[in-house]
């Protein structure tokens, strides 16, 4: 699917006509929190399942290091020098949930990814194990192969996951974007997770969601035989690819369900434009080029995260001025399938920036 470049096209000014594209860099920013996480349980609970993390196996060992990256959960604090390390040991407590998350930097490209667990398989089977091997799984394939094409990662993803006996059964949304040091990328996506384009300010590209029906999703799954009756077996070729050019200046954001079932997508470019507006403020003048790149990911991702968690404690009947009487698209969504979820959907929740830049050295 090529339409992406075309519209990406479009909506740049004039370009120079030189044959060399300048080298670029993707400055990330990485933020999630599970559903049964403060505010929405009480800080004294013990955190839901971590999948495979702290097993001594090599998939264990992967996700401790995905898990040991600096992230943010929403929980937006007035400081210098970013996320303490208190901050930290909270992101590591409470996890991901559901969701999971790849991070793959080869120097020529950057592969990201995200994946949401399907929940139905609990309680006999724990959801965050599938979308955990999955993206392990779906590193390791660029990793061995870092200018392999998003669907085709996704889908020796999917054999191998088929294949590791330490997952029994489980069902996983997917979303990889293969970023490249001259701008060209590509990205396969399947089911309701998703990524969006910003350029100047505006929104360029929103990825489609993929559903069978009113909140069933496509998902990769691992059905056992006994099971096998009905139960919901996309493939990885189900998946929507794109093709597009990047430029410095633009913002991927990926994201499961967490995010788009609650955060309108109108909100994501005005609050791209408040962390600009922070950035722009006369503390921050110090920053240097790669320092405020870098920041810019950072922040986006965790007010997206902020954003979203404030959307799903909503009721549905907020009224008045001051923008406060806007529905969530999961509200409006399940009224347009004759049902009527009022507010927001308490939900794992995974944003993944990438803010390109021009590398100046």
């Amino acid at each position: 699917m090529r339409l992406t470049r075309r519209l990406l096209n479009a909506a740049t000014h004039p370009v120079s006509h030189s044959t060399q594209a300048p080298p670029l860099v993707y400055n990330l920013g990485l933020s999630y929190a599970a559903k049964y996480s403060p505010p929405f349980v009480p800080a004294s609970s013990d955190p839901e399942s971590l999948g495979f993390a702290g097993k001594p196996t090599k998939l264990g060992k992967w996700v401790d290091a995905m898990r040991s990256l600096q992230a943010g959960r929403g929980v937006l604090r007035a400081r210098e020098g970013g996320w303490d390390e208190g901050l930290q040991e909270e992101v590591r407590k409470w996890g991901a949930g559901e969701d999971f998350f790849g991070v793959v930097d080869s120097g020529q490209w950057v592969n990201i990814a995200v994946s949401d667990g399907v929940g139905g398989w609990a309680p006999r089977y724990d959801p965050s194990l599938y979308a955990q091997a999955l993206m392990y799984h779906y590193a390791s394939a660029v990793a061995s192969s870092p200018s392999i094409a998003p669907w085709d990662a996704l889908q020796k993803a999917y054999e191998k996951i088929n294949a590791d006996e330490a997952v029994k059964a489980g069902s996983a949304t997917a979303v990889g974007v293969s970023l490249g040091a001259t701008g060209k990328s590509r990205a396969v996506n399947l089911g309701d997770s998703g990524f969006t384009i910003l350029r100047n300010g505006q929104t360029v590209f929103e990825s489609k969601s993929q559903t069978h029906y009113f909140n069933c999703p496509y998902q990769l799954s691992k059905v056992p035989k006994e099971m096998q009756n009905g139960a919901i077996t996309d493939l990885p070729a189900h998946g929507q690819r794109y093709e597009f050019d990047l430029q410095p200046g633009d913002v991927v954001i990926l994201y499961t369900d967490g995010l788009s079932d609650n955060l309108p997508a109108a909100h994501v470019p005005a609050l791209d434009a408040a962390v600009l507006r922070v950035l722009d403020v006369e503390a921050n003048a110090h920053l240097e080029h790669g320092e405020r790149a870098a920041e810019h990911a950072r922040l986006l991702a965790d007010v997206l995260v902020a954003s979203g968690r404030a959307a799903m404690a909503r009721t549905g009947d907020e009224q008045g001025g001051h923008g406060q009487d806007w529905r969530t698209p999961f509200d409006i969504e399940s009224e347009q399938h004759g049902r009527r979820y009022k507010g927001g959907k308490v939900d794992d929740i995974t944003v993944l920036t990438a803010v390109v830049s021009e590398r100046l050295v």
